[in-house]
């Protein structure tokens, strides 16, 4: 036998399984908490808070870097000695490198040696232009690590100064490096913009 509740019009006794008071004729519908689709929304929401917890803040810089084949295809280029190197406003040239133990006046540390980089610049736009050895030219190791550069008193010219357009201009670029040093290479940026030509030295 069915269980008799109260219809919640008018108040009759009625089935708790009749769909409609038979007095009334009001429609006998289930409290919220006992249908289906109630239940159905809570487990969702259950779901849903456990699912958020588990999404924490992780440390992604240490993660290896993804290479794609694209991303190989797009390594720089690296010239040789005696390449002329056209990059914006400029054509680069390495000439020749040498190396020495120093002078009389100006010797470098022990077991380090004078590396002179003979370069020549070519301004190929139509205004002036200025050189700076100290903001375009850098040598570095095959760690990445930049070698000082030092001045000298022999240095055949230098890469300092203003081109007028169509204008050359020759000097010798000079760091000291470790004797041993290898993969050592010549970078010249020629803008803020991050552009650069990379010469293989040694």
């Amino acid at each position: 036998m069915a269980k008799l509740i109260n219809c919640k019009s008018c108040g009759n006794e009625i089935a708790s399984n009749a769909k409609a008071c038979p007095k009334c004729g009001a429609k006998n519908s289930k409290p919220f908490y006992k249908k289906i689709w109630f239940w159905v929304l809570v487990v969702i929401i259950i779901a849903a808070i456990a699912g958020s917890g588990s999404n924490k803040p992780k440390l992604v810089s240490e993660d290896k870097p993804i290479v794609t084949k694209e991303e190989k295809s797009n390594k720089e280029e690296v010239f040789n000695i005696g390449d002329t190197i056209e990059l914006d406003k400029f054509k680069i040239t390495v000439n020749e490198v040498k190396t020495t133990n120093g002078s009389d006046f100006i010797k470098p540390q022990e077991g380090n040696e004078f590396l002179y980089v003979d370069a020549t610049v070519e301004n190929i736009s139509d205004k002036e232009q200025t050189v700076s050895s100290v903001l375009m030219f850098k040598v570095v190791d095959k760690d990445g690590r930049a070698m000082k550069q030092t001045i000298v008193e022999n240095a055949n010219g230098q890469l300092d100064g203003t081109i007028g357009p169509g204008r050359k201009m020759t000097g010798e670029y000079v760091v000291e490096v470790p004797k041993d040093a290898t993969g050592l290479e010549l970078q010249f940026d020629s803008s803020l913009a991050g552009n650069q030509v990379v010469v293989e030295l040694k």
